[in-house]
């Protein structure tokens, strides 16, 4: 599935709970998205193994930091910013220090060879 059904099916769900609160509280439900996101933005996310891991997630979730957002909450895992060009060359460094590198669903990939 794209991207963009992710977030129309996403941004159908949420419009679709949106409506299910009572009209004088939608400010504070708006208002309580916006604050799970700034806050989200602000706080360090825990490391993987942290009791606080869940929460995080949880609120990274409420605050709509999913899929490509930089702050997307993802256990165990960090990037390393290189510019495009040098991603081949970051890739075999990394692979040649004994680091695996994973795709997308987190698990390794395998070594390539040249």
């Amino acid at each position: 599935m794209n991207t963009t059904a992710k977030l129309g099916g996403l941004g159908a769900v949420i419009a679709l709970l949106l409506t299910e609160v009572p009209e004088q509280y939608a400010f504070y439900v708006a208002l309580f998205i916006i604050a799970c996101g700034a806050l989200t933005a602000l706080v360090p996310p825990p490391h993987a193994g942290s009791r606080w891991a869940v929460a995080y997630q949880v609120m990274t979730t409420i605050g709509l930091n999913i899929g490509w957002a930089e702050n997307h909450f993802k256990p165990g895992q960090s990037g390393v910013r290189v510019p495009l060009a040098d991603k081949p060359a970051a890739r075999q460094a990394v692979q040649a220090a004994g680091i695996p590198v994973l795709n997308r669903r987190g698990a390794p990939e395998p070594a390539a060879t040249d």
